[in-house]
C-alpha cells in the first residue's frame, strides 16, 4: 500500500514557515525573539495556518533543525561513500556546508538540542573516519565525545570568530583531529 501523498498547499505552507524562520534568524541572531506572529506575518501566513502544521515555535525550530541534519546527512553519506575522496576534501564538504549556512547555524549553536543533536552526528561521523583507518597497537585511543565536543568548539569559534581561516586549513586542523586515535 501506497504512502498518503501530502497535499501540495501543506508542503508550500510547511516551507514557507521554515524559510520565514530562517530569515528571522538571520536577522535577528536571537532566537529568543522569535514569536508565531513574527513567522507568520514574515511568511504572510495566518496563525491558523502555523497551528496546523507545528504545535509551537518549538516544534517549527525542531523540524528545521532535523531539516539541517537531514540535508547534512545525505551530503556527507554521499561523500563518505566516494572511497577514492581524500579525508580533507570530505571536510572540506562538510565545513562549506556550516560556511554556507553560518548565519543561521551560529545562532542555533545557541540552543542546547541542536548542539546535543550535532555532537552525536560528529561523533558517528568520526567513527566511521576511523573505521576507514588502520589501527596500530601503539595508536592513542581519545574518546569520540571529546573529538566532537572539540569539533563543535571549532565550528562554533570558526563560524563567528574565525571566519579569516579559509576552509582548507580549518579541514587540515579537523583532519588532525578526527584521525588521531
Amino acid at each position: 500500500m501506497s504512502a498518503k501523498k501530502e497535499d501540495p498547499r501543506a508542503v508550500r505552507s510547511k516551507r514557507i514557515l521554515k524559510e520565514s524562520l530562517i530569515a528571522l534568524l538571520v536577522e535577528s541572531q536571537d532566537i529568543q525573539q522569535l514569536t508565531v506572529k513574527k513567522v507568520t506575518e514574515k511568511a504572510e501566513l495566518n496563525r491558523a495556518t502555523f497551528y496546523l502544521h507545528y504545535l509551537d515555535m518549538h516544534d517549527l525550530l525542531k523540524q528545521v533543525v532535523y531539516d539541517i541534519f537531514d540535508d547534512l546527512s545525505d551530503q556527507l553519506s554521499l561523500i563518505l561513500s566516494l572511497e577514492k575522496m581524500a579525508v580533507d576534501e570530505q571536510l572540506l564538504i562538510f565545513l562549506d556546508y556550516f560556511y554556507q549556512h553560518r548565519k543561521y547555524l551560529s545562532v542555533l549553536f545557541e540552543e542546547q538540542g541542536f548542539q546535543k543533536k550535532l555532537h552525536n552526528f560528529i561523533i558517528e561521523l568520526v567513527q566511521v573516519r576511523r573505521g576507514m583507518q588502520k589501527m596500530t597497537t601503539k595508536d592513542v585511543i581519545i574518546s569520540e565525545d571529546i573529538i566532537a565536543a572539540s569539533i563543535i568548539g571549532i565550528l562554533m569559534w570558526w563560524i563567528r570568530d574565525g571566519k579569516h581561516h579559509s576552509s582548507e586549513y580549518i579541514a587540515e586542523q579537523l583532519s588532525v583531529l578526527m584521525t588521531k586515535r
